[in-house]
């Protein structure tokens, strides 16, 4: 004979949890009952199929819940991504400065250090797949940035498209300042023919310049890079960083030099001022290299540097015209934004006097 007594250990129908229709219609309940889903989801790690066998609903039900606690704010997603970037600064750098595109590399979350060059051409590499279209003729400088952009993993084939070596070689072991070698991977990633600037970077004098530039070979490289629909240079300061410098082209008194001539960088070899004006040097008519007009003929011109000693020449190079994107981490950002707080302040005052 049946009793109507509950049994030892079984719920009442009273204490027995409601289906998830029927939270839906309590009120907060629904709340609770998405918390707990989303915790056996997200943080116990259970499968949707296991929530649905212990909680006795179907699993695209879970699914369902789980969309919800989304939209409804239980649960927030938040991706640290190691390239992630600050819109505000760039937008002001792009805004002042007239860029097409100005993308700050954010320090790494919870990290003291600085971004680094491995980080920045990663993301200027992204950049670089995104925009860069099938077809497309690439010039590319060197540095040890533009090495890590060609290096990243973030570039692939694309239809068409060709390399060009913008600055002749330096021969030496070095594959970061090094145009042919950069080159060469750049169109062994990209699954494009290479077209050489079979040459030094630099030559004794003027004259032996005025030869090779004769040469036919050197000649098509150079017409190339007229055609040229996009550029990946590396932002160069006057300092022994400098691949120039580095590749043994220039000693300190040279440096010294350049920077009474009032130059705070260059790109390719050709040097700029603060306010992008042409710095003319001796060094210029012994350099094989495309041209400051050459470049500025480009319509993508991307250059990369990071670091707060790249932000005098990254402002330079924008004002020379030789870039038209800049690709940079935070500190060189707010130092830029500083340099150009400070003209702004002395410009006034100028004009009062």
């Amino acid at each position: 004979m049946g009793s109507d007594r509950p049994q030892p250990g079984r719920p009442t129908d009273a204490e027995r949890p409601a289906p998830p229709e029927r939270r839906d219609r309590a009120g907060g309940d629904d709340l609770l009952l998405l918390a707990e889903v989303s915790q056996r989801y997200y943080l116990d790690d259970m499968t949707q199929e296991q929530i649905a066998r212990g909680m006795g609903v179907s699993r695209s039900n879970v699914s369902r819940m789980l969309k919800e606690a989304r939209e409804r704010g239980v649960v927030e997603i938040r991706v640290h991504h190691p390239l992630r970037t600050l819109a505000e600064p760039g937008e002001r750098l792009r805004r002042l400065l007239g860029l097409r595109d100005c993308l700050v590399l954010a320090r790494p979350a919870g990290d003291p250090a600085p971004a680094t060059a491995e980080q920045l051409g990663a993301l200027a590499a992204r950049y670089l797949q995104e925009q860069v279209a099938n077809g497309t003729t690439i010039g590319v400088g060197w540095g040890t940035t533009v090495y890590h952009v060609v290096t990243s993993g973030y570039l692939h084939p694309k239809r068409g498209t060709a390399v060009v070596q913008l600055m002749g070689s330096v021969g030496g072991a070095t594959p970061d300042i090094d145009g042919a070698q950069i080159a060469g991977r750049l169109g062994r990633t990209l699954d494009a023919p290479v077209y050489y600037l079979h040459a030094p970077m630099v030559v004794t004098d003027a004259a032996v310049r005025a030869g090779l530039m004769r040469d036919q070979h050197i000649r098509t490289t150079l017409e190339m890079a007229r055609r040229a629909g996009a550029l990946l240079v590396s932002v160069g300061a006057v300092t022994r960083a400098s691949g120039i410098y580095r590749a043994g082209y220039l000693n300190d008194a040279d440096l010294e030099y350049i920077q009474g001539q009032g130059a705070v960088g260059d790109i390719c070899g050709s040097y700029f001022k603060q306010d992008g004006s042409p710095c003319s040097l001796e060094l210029g008519e012994r350099t094989i290299a495309a041209s400051a007009d050459v470049m500025r003929g480009v319509p993508l011109r991307v250059g990369v540097g990071w670091g707060e000693p790249k932000a005098l020449p990254s402002l330079g190079a924008i004002r020379a015209g030789l870039i038209n994107v800049l690709i940079t981490d935070e500190e060189a950002a707010r130092e830029l934004l500083r340099l150009l707080d400070r003209e702004a302040v002395v410009r006034p005052a100028a004009g009062a006097a």
